[in-house]
């Protein structure tokens, strides 16, 4: 079985969990209703549980694809970006985890630069894939 395949069928989830995660924070610290951090934690906490099987499928994949010329530095660029983001992405629920047992306005800002660095990389990650499946010109081209 090619495990690799299932990469794109699971990468849209976690892509879209840690994006929502993102924005309910900032909604949040905008409006601080409870239920945007409540939303937040729970993106959170499903992007921390889908993310592993993500990047390992995307993992197998790469094994499992020989890219040539100037994909296969963008398939390398992307497998070292998934794993930098998955970083992010337990390094921001950690530190969520934290902020929650014990309060404090450092906390906080630790928490809050991950999930942003988490949305960033999260989407940079996305824009090497989309190359990989659509071209090199696909996001680019439509600017």
């Amino acid at each position: 079985m090619d495990i690799g395949k299932f990469h794109v069928l699971l990468v849209h989830f976690p892509i879209a969990l840690v994006l929502a995660a993102g924005a309910a924070d900032l909604l949040w610290l905008i409006t601080r209703r409870t239920v945007f951090r409540s939303a937040g934690a729970y993106c959170l906490a499903a992007a921390l549980l889908s993310a592993p099987v993500t990047v390992w499928t995307g993992w197998e994949h790469l094994e499992e694809t020989r890219w040539s010329g100037p994909y296969a530095d963008i398939a390398e660029d992307h497998e070292d970006a998934g794993f930098v983001t998955l970083g992010l992405v337990v390094g921001a629920a950690g530190a969520r985890l934290a902020w929650h047992r014990w309060p404090g306005r450092w906390l906080a800002v630790v928490y809050g630069v991950l999930i942003m660095a988490a949305v960033a990389s999260v989407s940079w990650t996305g824009s090497l894939g989309g190359e990989l499946t659509h071209g090199q010109d696909y996001l680019s081209g439509a600017l």
